[in-house]
């Protein structure tokens, strides 16, 4: 796990607002997932955008990702609109009635649902970056944790840093990132990266769909906990670059169906199928 020491100093921005606004397709920056936007129906092994949200969040609950009400999936739709959970529920309740749709315009398509500060977040990545297809940003205990000493250090120490080998960006600002500057500058922070570590808040994956920014973020927070607690006993050693490039070009090479592997267990450990959105989430 490669990470800069800083992130690039980041614009103040205005007030905090809730932006259901800015352009959410375009962008320059090179990625390296083929380009995102996926119909709301219709998805390849079945279910829709906003039911894949729905799996999504209680996957990441079921991990030990949930955080009270916060923390939050979205998935970009084929119009360039996307969808993302709204405001109310934990992560383990969200069902398919819990996911706001919003237009390419930035017009809510769901009255009655509000956005959380934080989407703009999401527009932005999207905004930057047309490869991805879905953005995943939670809270997890073991990564508040971690991340409240400041940057972790360089290398890879585990399997699950191998997918973050080319680069975990580091955002070096604990506050939220919630209003068109402050996204704007985490998605210039996050780069060509898979994901981000926040200083003192969180995790973003981000992947071609909602299963590949899932199953990322599922191995980022492993990632991470194992990291902290080799940490709490000594000091963890890296991998050695013989094994390290070694097992990077295997999981490369097997990237997607590791991904799709990742994604299909978690959602029967939930007792849903893959993206139908429903299962075990209550919807309050």
């Amino acid at each position: 796990m490669s990470l800069p020491a800083s992130s690039p100093t980041l614009p103040a921005g205005p007030a905090r607002d809730v932006l259901a606004g800015d352009a959410l397709a375009g962008g320059t920056s090179a990625g390296r997932m083929p380009a995102g936007g996926m119909p709301a129906g219709g998805m390849p092994g079945g279910g829709t955008l906003p039911g894949l949200v729905a799996t999504a969040c209680r996957v990441l609950a079921a991990d030990g990702q949930d955080h009270f009400c916060f923390g939050h999936v979205s998935a970009r739709g084929a119009d360039g609109g996307l969808f993302v959970k709204a405001v109310g529920p934990s992560l383990a309740r969200v069902t398919t009635a819990r996911v706001a749709e919003i237009s390419p315009d930035g017009s809510l398509r769901t009255p009655g649902l509000r956005l959380h500060e934080e989407t703009a977040l999401h527009q932005a990545v999207y905004a930057a970056r047309p490869d991805v297809g879905a953005v995943v940003h939670t809270h997890p205990l073991a990564v508040q944790s971690a991340t409240t000493l400041g940057p972790l250090p360089d290398g890879v120490f585990s399997q699950d840093d191998v997918p973050f080998a080319a680069g975990l960006a580091w955002y070096d600002d604990a506050d939220l990132v919630a209003d068109t500057a402050r996204a704007q500058g985490f998605a210039t922070c996050l780069g060509g990266a898979r994901g981000a570590l926040l200083r003192a808040h969180g995790l973003v994956t981000v992947g071609a769909d909602v299963e590949e920014a899932t199953a990322l973020a599922l191995l980022l927070h492993r990632a991470v906990s194992v990291r902290l607690a080799a940490m709490a006993v000594g000091r963890p050693r890296p991998l050695p670059p013989v094994t390290l490039d070694r097992l990077s070009g295997a999981f490369e090479a097997g990237h997607r169906g590791r991904m799709t592997a990742i994604w299909a267990d978690a959602c029967a450990g939930i007792g849903a199928a893959a993206g139908d959105g429903e299962g075990d989430g209550e919807d309050r």
